[in-house]
């Protein structure tokens, strides 16, 4: 029963985040997220890249 009521809040509250994020970013949550999206993929190649070069 704990866990069922906590997982409830836990979506309530990701729900009402991702109703704040799209109603203040509007048509912009798009350019956001692929900019962010684009910096996590620059900073995981750089991070692969010199653990590759660690293992060789």
């Amino acid at each position: 029963m704990k866990d069922s009521l906590l997982l409830l809040v836990t979506a309530l509250v990701v729900s009402f985040l991702a109703w704040v994020f799209w109603s203040q970013m509007g048509q912009e949550g798009f350019a956001f997220l692929n900019l962010v999206l684009i910096i996590f993929l620059i900073t995981d190649n750089y991070r692969l890249r010199r653990q590759l070069k660690r293992n060789t």
